[in-house]
């Protein structure tokens, strides 16, 4: 799509987005259940584009696409008379005579740019709160996943008229000028360099922005931990949509006590999830060539530094797949500790104290996700109070995502703002604050001009009393 056709389409939500926002609740309710039925009329349609676009699982999509943006649908209709509703709040004595009280408003033309990894989900997820919140969107998908950036297109076609929802497809260059434009928000779900970029564009014109990041989501484990309910929970995180997921535990760091054990453990767990996982052809592979390379390089760096293969390490260049991989034996000095990793790769790095442990989750980025498997109280609560991050879960992985009344976002580098229920419908919305006088007299007013003896008493008699 063209620039002229982009500001077209912008100009007309905006010229929209008053009579959108003001429209009663039963209409953005509509909306939701439109966008509902959408997603589930073609469901088999969206399997068939991730299958194409990542080999992703039928399975897998129905549990990471279809369930949760049916799910935040769901909450929004349950709850959005109530999260929408005009709030009183109380009147201070000095302000005796007013009535004040704050209602959420539609911020108005929102952008929502949405990723690769999980298209269908970090798209219409958004746009759930984004509608809720009673906004006109424009989409725009990732071109790395084209057969799901064309689906969504033709859904929402079929659902809204392009002057409240649109999506908008192309490369680099079509978001590079989306973000130049006037939106009243924009939320990105990506990575952190583009993430920069959008949030200096949005500076321009003084945009709010979300940023959904991620980083490197340690997964702690010590010696009171049960090894195998964290060995299943941990690799099924981590080798989920081949590692392709903002969340997943991007390395274990694990009491050397029982690292052995877990290694292990590990080995036979993806023995019994995957079989032989080159000839498992429902797993997904990775998105291109180029983080195919990306992948390959980090486990070949890793091997050359020291590193130990515990398992996998095979790839298929034709099909750009990555077997499910553990490394130990990692440090700092190789590359797969050196950026976030989005791909098979579990490396494992062990620690002798708690405090080893804890200046290794600190001395690296604020993470997105962090996981602490342990059952001794006084070690997950160091664990928790003495780190920081977006968002955690203990003795579980992923699952934080999914609860409909938590937030979810990063935290300095993994991110900023939240999203999901309330939270998301805040996001897309504006506290406007009220305040009405019901009396003629108050404070403030026997405090006007002149200014006489009696006002001076008076605002003396506030700063003392009041």
């Amino acid at each position: 799509m063209n620039t002229a056709s982009i500001d077209a389409l912008f100009q007309a939500q905006l010229t929209n987005s008053m009579a959108i926002g003001n429209r009663p609740l039963a209409d953005r309710k509509r909306d939701l259940r439109n966008l509902k039925a959408s997603v589930l009329k073609y469901r088999s349609e969206i399997t068939d584009a991730l299958l194409s676009d990542l080999n992703k699982p039928a399975v897998e999509t129905d549990m990471s696409e279809v369930l949760p943006i049916k799910g935040e649908i769901d909450h929004a209709l349950k709850n959005l008379d109530e999260w929408a509703a005009k709030r009183h709040v109380s009147t201070p004595l000095t302000l005796v005579g007013t009535r004040a009280w704050v209602k959420p408003e539609p911020k108005g033309v929102v952008l929502i740019i949405s990723p690769w990894n999980f298209p269908f989900n970090l798209t219409f997820g958004p746009l759930a709160s984004a509608l809720a919140a009673g906004n006109c969107v424009v989409l725009k998908p990732s071109e790395a996943t084209p057969a799901s950036a064309a689906l969504m297109e033709k859904i929402i076609s079929e659902t809204f008229p392009p002057e409240h929802v649109c999506v908008v497809n192309g490369g680099p260059e079509v978001s590079s000028h989306l973000v130049s434009l006037p939106f009243h928000h924009i939320f990105f779900t990506g990575g952190a360099e583009i993430g920069k970029k959008v949030l200096r564009a949005a500076a321009e014109h003084l945009t709010p922005v979300t940023l959904e990041l991620g980083g490197k989501s340690p997964a702690v484990v010590d010696r009171s931990a049960n090894i195998d309910d964290a060995v299943s929970r941990i690799l099924w995180a981590r080798f989920f949509n081949s590692g392709q997921v903002c969340i997943s535990p991007d390395y274990v760091l694990i009491d050397e006590a029982v690292a052995e054990v877990f290694i292990r453990a590990a080995k036979e767990k993806i023995t019994h999830f995957y079989g032989d996982p080159m000839a498992n052809e429902a797993l997904s592979t990775l998105v291109n060539e180029r983080h195919f390379a990306k992948i390959t390089g980090m486990i070949d760096d890793a091997i050359a530094k020291g590193a130990k293969l515990e398992a996998g390490g095979r790839r298929d260049a034709a099909r750009n797949f990555v077997e499910p991989t553990l490394l130990s034996c990692v440090d700092f000095s190789m590359e797969v500790m050196k950026d976030e990793i989005f791909g098979p790769i579990l490396p494992i790095i062990t620690w002798k104290t708690t405090d080893d442990a804890l200046r290794i989750v600190n001395g690296i980025e604020r993470p997105l996700a962090y996981y602490v498997f342990s059952k001794n109280a006084g070690n997950t609560r160091r664990f928790l109070t003495e780190s920081r991050a977006g968002t955690t879960a203990i003795n579980e992985t992923f699952i934080q995502f999914i609860h409909p009344e938590l937030p979810f976002g990063g935290v300095n580098f993994s991110g900023m703002g939240k999203a999901h229920g309330k939270y998301g419908f805040d996001t897309f919305s504006n506290e406007r604050s009220y305040v009405k006088q019901v009396f003629r007299w108050n404070a403030p007013v026997l405090t006007h001009p002149p200014y006489t003896s009696f006002t001076r008493k008076l605002a003396d008699v506030l700063v003392r009393w009041f």
